[in-house]
């Protein structure tokens, strides 16, 4: 009976390592984002100097605490997060602030292609869940879907509006935005 319950016990711990696996990557893939395109910010931003977009560090939710992001990141249907970011950047004492949701290929941008579980380099974004984060674009015809990025596997899908998923919230970097979608016209043009 003793080591029945001895192996219970270790058949318990070994599967909740697995169940907490951390981040899986490939060596013989090349870094997508390295940590050395990232300036960290005392704020709990990065700047990506390829980009220049401002990333917020955590997921809307998650607090950074001056080391990692602590916390759950909430999740939120496109209209909730649309609404939680417009919120969010009238709520200030003093100058208002401009977050906003990424389009696809900014949030592509931060993909990290070598590793998986999440797709993204967690020295930049720590604690980043493995989840569809939205997108602020819409899918054309199909007013009941936008797009969101999986950084469980790193691809675009677009999904009904109604789903809850998580955000990450950027600033356009000082030259205005990196990437423009069609009639959109580049800050200072």
């Amino acid at each position: 009976m003793r080591f029945y319950a001895t192996s219970l016990l270790l058949l318990t711990n070994l599967f909740t390592v697995a169940v907490h696996a951390d981040q899986t990557c490939r060596s013989n893939l090349e870094i997508s984002t390295p940590t050395s395109r990232f300036v960290f910010n005392t704020d709990g931003t990065v700047t990506d100097k390829e980009t220049e977009i401002i990333w917020m560090r955590c997921a809307m939710g998650q607090k950074w605490d001056g080391k990692t992001c602590v916390g759950n990141a909430l999740e939120y249907s496109w209209q909730e997060a649309r609404d939680a970011i417009s919120e969010l950047n009238s709520d200030t004492f003093g100058e208002p602030t401009s977050w906003r949701l990424p389009n696809v290929p900014e949030l592509a941008s931060i993909v990290e292609r070598q590793c998986f579980e999440p797709r993204v380099n967690m020295v930049v974004f720590p604690a980043t869940p493995s989840k569809a984060f939205w997108t602020r674009m819409e899918k054309k015809g199909s007013p009941e879907l936008a797009y969101a990025i999986d950084f469980g596997r790193g691809n675009m899908i677009s999904s009904k509006k109604s789903y809850e998923g998580p955000i990450r919230l950027m600033h356009d970097g000082p030259n205005g935005k990196w990437w423009k979608m069609n009639g959109e016209s580049k800050k200072g043009s």
